[in-house]
């Protein structure tokens, strides 16, 4: 697919703002692609042109980043959980298939914690409790808020209240523990850059641990990116556990 050509942009309105995305009408499953942390709907544009044209698909800029509103608002993972699904009551009129990265990621696993998905996709997720456990044990919070921070605000002209916002609720009672994840129903693949040097690989078997059922797949050679790095092979993956 040509994202330059193939998709059509828009907008639709929740009770929390607007969400921008694209769309690229297929006559196949949808698939909500959902970005990670700062970035915003643009860091598809690789592994688009490596999926199947007949997928439905909505890429979605998350409130709070890209060209969607932000709002000053409490920025929890259940907010942005619940504009997405506004999202989808509107748009999308079905159970899609959610693929999420990282931050993104973190959203999907949550969303499916709380709603029927067709399937579900996570990319090197974060919000993993073990994961934050061991960020804990080796320093402070407040040192962990402040570098994902000033990471994030290099990117995408972000707006720091948002990020701000976001990190404050990384410790909160919205972390994906094993309680969560175990509550999770929909059939789910685990994707993990081998390389990952930013959320370590291992807790993919963890997250796998938690999620009845799940599959992993480490992609090989690829960072904290995958869909950056190995288009092919992620879009290979999706296309593989999608039921076309």
């Amino acid at each position: 697919m040509d994202y330059s050509k193939d998709f059509e942009e828009g907008y639709t309105s929740t009770t929390l703002g607007y969400l921008h995305f694209m769309h690229h009408a297929g006559d196949k499953a949808p698939v909500i692609f959902l970005h990670g942390f700062g970035a915003s709907l643009i860091v598809w544009k690789r592994l688009f042109e490596y999926l199947d044209s007949k997928l439905d698909i909505y890429a979605i800029d998350m409130l709070g980043h890209g060209l969607s509103s932000a709002p000053r608002i409490a920025y929890t993972i259940s907010i942005q959980s619940k504009a997405v699904n506004e999202f989808i009551e509107k748009e999308v009129k079905a159970d899609p298939y959610l693929f999420g990265h990282s931050y993104g990621g973190w959203v999907s696993a949550y969303y499916a914690h709380e709603n029927s998905v067709k399937g579900l996709m996570l990319e090197d997720p974060a919000g993993i409790k073990e994961n934050f456990d061991e960020i804990l044990s080796t320093e402070s919070a407040e040192a962990y808020k402040k570098s994902m921070v000033s990471a994030a605000m290099q990117l995408n002209n972000n707006k720091e209240y948002v990020l701000r916002s976001i990190v404050d609720s990384d410790f909160g009672e919205e972390q994906l523990s094993a309680s969560v994840l175990s509550t999770i129903r929909a059939k789910t693949l685990i994707l993990w850059g081998e390389n990952d040097n930013v959320i370590n690989p291992k807790f993919a078997s963890i997250m796998s641990k938690h999620i009845n059922g799940s599959l992993v797949k480490m992609i090989k050679g690829a960072g904290h990116n995958p869909h950056y790095d190995n288009p092919n092979d992620v879009s290979d993956a999706v296309s593989n556990f999608i039921v076309l």
